[in-house]
């Protein structure tokens, strides 16, 4: 069954635009440059769940966002003992300076 219209008057009118620029100073809109490729996953992902582009790329921004908190354990890399210094590297600058030219750097 069809619902009566409503009378639309100045306040009802009124009340709408502010209830609409509400609305308007929560939400953030922004441009993304995205691949041609990965737009296209987006909207087909978004047509197979039957939810809007909006929805699938916050998501997917969200889901991305909780996963770069959690830190991935660190690799231990293993060191290895050398030895001594073959050549003392302070003696070793020390020794080309006094090789340099007198003109020279």
């Amino acid at each position: 069954m069809r619902q009566p219209r409503r009378k639309l008057n100045r306040e009802n009118h009124v009340s709408q635009l502010i209830d609409c620029n509400d609305m308007l100073t929560h939400m953030k809109r922004t441009t993304l440059v995205l691949d041609p490729a990965l737009y296209a996953e987006l909207k087909r992902r978004a047509a197979d769940e039957q939810r809007t582009l909006t929805d699938v790329v916050e998501a997917a921004l969200r889901l991305g966002l909780r996963q770069s908190r959690v830190r991935a354990a660190r690799r231990v890399i293993p060191s290895y003992d050398l030895g001594p210094y073959l050549e003392d590297p302070a003696e070793r600058v020390a020794a080309e300076r006094r090789e340099l030219p007198k003109g020279g750097r």
